[in-house]
């Protein structure tokens, strides 16, 4: 049997629009170097506090390289694959 990895469960939620939050790098407050690497503080639509307090939620912070997003976003927009 294939691992599932993240992105493949994210897909079929996504397929079946479920719910699925990602907050953009503009909803950014507040960013600090720490200690132990660097703190940011990020807005996230709606009420998520208490659902993240009970586990009802799963989530992280996705990062990708700004240039290689754009430049596939292009490609794709364009047609192509």
């Amino acid at each position: 049997m294939p691992k599932i990895g993240t992105f493949d469960v994210l897909k079929v939620m996504c397929e079946r629009n479920l719910d699925i939050r990602l907050s953009t790098l503009n909803n950014i407050s507040d960013m600090r170097k720490v200690k132990a690497g660097t703190k940011v503080t990020i807005g996230v639509a709606g009420d998520v506090l208490n659902p993240i307090w009970r586990g009802e939620l799963v989530g992280g912070f996705l990062l990708a390289d700004k240039k290689q997003f754009e430049d596939i976003k292009r490609e794709l927009e364009a047609g192509g694959e």
